[in-house]
């Protein structure tokens, strides 16, 4: 539903700042570039409130500028595009790059710095950082947790072959044939600046998240996802370009954007089509199927019948645990808030206050993970237990046929403090310990 108003707001938005030309083939692109209509439109990430929010505001900033002779000093609208961008900031702290992005705009741009000198951007700013206080308030209260899990990513690994690799990696989730003009696009409309007014608010408003998260692959690897909201704000421009294109060569532009659509629909279909009946990874084994990337969108609710049926949990068992935090999440949605779940691991996520390890202290708690990944934590779990059982495992399935095959062990005498104490010393250097 969200992305649904989002493909709405980028044709607002592009018809406003250009026509509806323009509006029509920014929402087709936009469509057609697979991070967005796939994976931010129906995975449960931040990204979807992200995006819709980040282009309500902007559209609501840019009427306020580009209407009439001069920009507008309205303090409602400026408390609304505040508002929004606050709700933005909520989702994902990629929202702040907005106020960064309207800021540097309106400092260039002459009338802007006229707007500046009014209240009404000033309290827009004041509203959003109201509505993002309780985000800051609950790291106060819990050791800034949050903002040291985004900091801890940063190492001092320096690479600049890793900057082009996370370029290489944009351009893949975006898809090349899409990719490419954006750069383009994105690039010609920084260096002509505030000149073009409309193109270099759209612009300031991309080069925040693009510049600053490709630039930190210097530092670490970061994931191509990230840059994304500021690609957000290139489709409006990208859609102009395409708009006078389709009318000097409407044959080429028709192929084109069909033969995207194609290719995107047939890829939907062959991984889609895998991830519920597993039929690619059968017809090759040895090549795919224990990299098949669908595995990660497989059910685990089988988990939940296993567990019942082998009466797994009983008072002496009385919790079930995952060695990561995304398995712990799986197993988490699977059992229901009935089992309580926890995770052995050194950054365990919001299940460091879903329970209180304490609670079992002493206790048996039954372990699952994946097997393919699971040998990798075994000298991990003598940490936290006295001894452990291997028991049978767990097969999980799609289309009637065997898909992966989950650990399961219980581990005896559970010892929380003395875990804790050995992981927060730092990563261990045996060769089986990955946290």
């Amino acid at each position: 539903a969200l992305f649904a108003g989002s493909t709405w707001m980028m044709f607002r938005l592009s018809s406003f700042l250009f026509d509806a030309r323009a509006g029509f083939w920014a929402a087709l692109l936009f469509n057609l570039a697979p991070v967005f209509t796939l994976a931010h439109a129906s995975w449960v990430l931040p990204d979807g409130p992200l995006i819709f929010f980040l282009l309500a505001s902007a559209s609501v900033v840019a009427r306020l500028l580009f209407t009439g002779p001069a920009p507008s000093r309205s303090v409602s609208g400026w408390l609304l595009a505040g508002a929004l961008a606050g709700l933005a900031v909520l989702s994902k702290y990629h929202g702040l790059f907005l106020l960064a992005g309207v800021f540097v705009f309106l400092l260039s741009w002459p009338p802007g710095r006229r707007v500046l000198a009014s209240p009404g951007p000033w309290l827009g700013a004041l509203t959003t950082l109201l509505l993002f206080a309780p985000v800051l308030i609950w790291n106060a209260d819990h050791d800034w947790v949050g903002l040291h899990f985004q900091a801890q990513r940063l190492s001092a690994d320096l690479s600049v072959a890793r900057v082009f690799g996370g370029i290489a990696a944009q351009a893949g989730y975006l898809t090349p044939w899409i990719f490419v003009p954006l750069l383009a696009v994105w690039l010609v409309s920084l260096a002509r600046g505030p000149r073009l007014p409309h193109r270099w608010y759209l612009a300031l408003l991309a080069s925040g998240p693009i510049i600053g998260f490709t630039a930190a692959n210097i530092l670490s690897k970061g994931l191509p996802h990230w840059p994304m909201p500021g690609w957000l704000f290139v489709f409006p421009m990208l859609g102009a370009e395409a708009a006078r294109l389709a009318q000097l060569r409407p044959k080429l532009m028709l192929g084109a954007s069909s033969a995207a659509a194609v290719t995107l629909a047939a890829a939907c279909a062959v991984l889609g089509t895998n991830a519920m009946t597993g039929w690619l990874a059968r017809d090759m084994p040895e090549k795919f199927a224990q990299s098949d990337p669908t595995l990660d969108l497989l059910d685990w609710s089988e988990v939940r019948a296993a567990v019942i049926e082998r009466q797994l949990l009983n008072p002496e068992t009385p919790a079930i645990a995952a060695v990561h935090w995304m398995e712990a999440g799986k197993l988490n949605y699977a059992l229901g808030p009935a089992f309580p779940v926890l995770c052995l691991c050194a950054d365990p996520q919001q299940f460091r206050y879903s329970q209180d390890p304490e609670r079992f202290a002493g206790r048996n708690i039954l372990v699952i993970g994946a097997h393919r990944d699971f040998k990798n934590h075994e000298t991990t779990l003598t940490r936290w237990f006295s001894r452990v059982e291997t028991l049978e495992p767990i097969m999980l399935n799609r289309g009637g046929h065997p898909a992966m095959e989950l650990t399961v062990v219980r581990g005896i005498g559970f010892r929380p403090n003395r875990a804790a104490t050995v992981l927060a010393q730092g990563p261990m250097r045996d060769s089986g310990a990955s946290e």
